[in-house]
């Protein structure tokens, strides 16, 4: 299995695991490529906010890694839209729970 880190985005890490497998066709057995990924907070690093095997197999090892960085960001993104998801990122700092002060 082979694994990248990624430059931390919106406060968030990302790594992503690719495992190789094998696939039965036509012409005999084909190398095929496995992705996972993970994304944990800044404050929390050592803890998964959520870790997801992707259900397909992909062709080339560079294609599982893009693509598992993708969504990863994808997840993100959509977690920080929720308001009520924003702490568990550890983005407290824009909680809409708290009237500016005036």
């Amino acid at each position: 299995m082979s694994t990248q880190t990624y430059a931390q985005y919106r406060d968030c890490y990302i790594k992503v695991h690719v495992t190789p497998s094998n696939s039965h066709a036509f012409g005999g057995i084909c190398r095929r490529y496995r992705v996972s990924w993970q994304v944990s907070s800044k404050g929390h690093p050592e803890c998964d906010l959520v870790s997801f095997p992707q259900q397909m197999d992909f062709l080339a090892e560079e294609q599982a890694f893009r693509y598992g960085e993708k969504r990863a960001h994808t997840f993100i993104d959509s977690m920080l839209s929720t308001p009520s998801n924003r702490r568990m990122a550890g983005d407290i700092s824009t909680s809409p729970d708290k009237a500016p002060a005036g």
